[in-house]
């Protein structure tokens, strides 16, 4: 059997939770429910930290202070249960989340002071046990459902899972044994499980806060890729994320019985909505002809600010006829739907012009035929839609 101090994991433990408070802090975020998550976490570890009071406490007071640490080891592990929540997006009651950290804590610190030694170790199995079973449960609904799973995120689940596996064979142990004598570190496990345990509680705060800043940092980057693929003013993909998912969707679409129709659509006399009303509602204009116009499409089109005031829009259709109808749809649409602005309601019409992929073609080779038919669309008279001939 592995021969450890429990002291000494106790102190490690104390030590890793101010690391993973330190680590956790160089996170910054605009999400108000990460940074929310990031608030407990921070919290979790400031009360792990106490841990490392039992090493560095007097001997005389070192029975005292260990109590009073488990109580607070208790109150943070519920944290990091409440935070694990937060962070994928579960709400829980912050009077229900606080209510239960207390509990945790005080159950605990009760049962020291008034108690038998058998119902305190008792006790702090069934804590422990109940909270990393619920975390461990709660993680792995969360996770497993999720359609795409990252690796750090399975991490995160293996370690409340290990965690919880720990502790209900700890929990079995203590209630098939009753009696003492007690250990003085007050870990009540099986000879072969206490090393484990001992360990389990020394790596358990740094071994969070580095899964945890791998997830959001994976999920920060995720945005900022998101962000670089989207346009700033409409919110609608930008010209790189055009042809990104663009091509993305040719290929897929390459084994299916449709083809991708390509719409040029440009804002007919924008310039003018720009002089006469100025700048800012002309952005208006632009942001409502991206929200009208999503809201008219299918959830496999593609809409894209191509630059300006040009607008695309890639659509899986069965034909091309079927393409025309849904450009001759929006363009209704638009003009009889004055753009919201703050400058009051201003009528606007667009011109569209239509193409398809062709199975040898490129994206390039399609948006091109789609812009000349978009000119030819402006030269008769703006406000109506040209299609290019399907063998065009």
């Amino acid at each position: 059997m592995l021969a450890i101090d429990v002291f000494t994991c106790y102190g490690v433990a104390g030590a890793g939770s101010l690391v993973g408070m330190g680590l956790i802090s160089q996170i910054r975020t605009d999400q108000s429910r990460v940074r929310g998550a990031l608030d407990l976490y921070r919290w979790a570890f400031c009360c792990l930290s106490a841990l490392l009071w039992v090493v560095l406490s007097p001997d005389d007071w070192r029975p005292l202070v260990t109590q009073v640490a488990i109580g607070f080891a208790a109150a943070g592990v519920t944290l990091l249960a409440w935070a694990f929540r937060q962070l994928n997006g579960r709400r829980t009651p912050p009077r229900l989340g606080w209510a239960l950290t207390a509990a945790a804590a005080v159950v605990l610190w009760g049962m020291a002071a008034f108690g038998s030694d058998t119902a305190y170790v008792q006790a702090i199995a069934w804590v422990f046990a109940v909270v990393s079973l619920a975390m461990a449960v709660d993680q792995g609904w969360l996770i497993l459902r999720s359609p795409r799973i990252q690796r750090s995120e399975l991490s995160l689940l293996v370690v409340a899972a290990v965690f919880a596996l720990i502790w209900a064979i700890t929990l079995a142990h203590v209630m098939s044994e009753v009696g003492g004598p007690y250990p003085a570190h007050w870990l009540h496990a099986p000879d072969w499980l206490l090393p484990i345990t001992a360990l389990g509680f020394a790596i358990l705060p740094l071994s969070v806060a580095a899964v945890v800043f791998a997830i959001i940092n994976q999920r920060l980057n995720q945005q900022l890729r998101n962000r670089a693929l989207s346009d700033d003013l409409t919110g609608a993909l930008s010209r790189r994320g055009l042809r990104e998912l663009g091509e993305r969707m040719l290929s897929m679409q390459a084994h299916q019985p449709t083809s991708v129709a390509v719409l040029m659509m440009d804002v007919d006399h924008f310039k003018a909505v720009n002089d006469g009303h100025g700048h800012q509602v002309g952005d208006d204009v632009l942001r409502q002809i991206t929200q009208l116009t999503r809201e008219r499409l299918r959830d496999d089109a593609l809409l894209a600010r191509y630059g300006g005031e040009e607008f695309t829009v890639l659509l899986p259709v069965r034909s091309h006829l079927e393409a025309s109808a849904v450009a001759e749809r929006l363009r209704q649409m638009l003009a009889l739907t004055p753009c919201e602005t703050r400058g009051g309601p201003v009528p606007i019409t667009v011109s569209i012009g239509v193409a398809f992929h062709r199975p040898d073609g490129t994206l390039e080779d399609a948006l091109a035929r789609a812009d000349a038919c978009l000119y030819e669309a402006k030269q008769a008279g703006r406000n109506r839609v040209v299609t290019a001939r399907p063998d065009a």
